[in-house]
C-alpha cells in the first residue's frame, strides 16, 4: 500500500527535522569544551581515542558528559553536548 502526500510535504516535514536539529544542537560552547577537556585527560592517548573511529569517540565523550552531568560540572544536556564534543574530537581526528 502506497501512501500518497500532497506535493512538498517530504519537504516540509524535512525543514522542520533540521530546525529542530539546529534548535537542539545550541549547546553552551564553554560547557562543551568542559567535556572535550575531561574526554581528552580521560584519554590522553589521542591516536588510540582515535583509532576507535567515531563510536569510540561518542562512547567515551558520553561517558564523560555523563559524569560530568552528575556531578553538577555542566548544566546543559549530557547527550547533546557529548554529541557536539564527540563531532570536534572527530574534526580533530578526521579533519573537517
Amino acid at each position: 500500500m502506497r501512501i500518497k502526500l500532497p506535493v512538498g510535504t517530504l519537504q516540509v516535514a524535512v525543514i522542520l527535522a533540521l530546525m529542530a536539529l539546529m534548535a537542539h544542537a545550541a549547546e553552551d560552547p564553554a560547557e562543551i569544551e568542559v567535556v572535550v577537556a575531561a574526554t581528552r585527560e580521560a584519554h590522553p592517548d589521542s591516536a588510540k581515542l582515535c583509532q576507535s573511529g567515531q563510536a569510540g569517540i561518542l562512547n567515551a565523550v558520553s561517558t564523560q558528559a555523563k559524569a560530568l552531568a552528575m556531578d553538577g560540572k555542566i548544566h546543559g544536556n549530557p547527550q547533546a553536548l557529548g554529541v557536539e564534543a564527540s563531532a570536534k574530537i572527530g574534526k580533530d581526528c578526521f579533519g573537517g
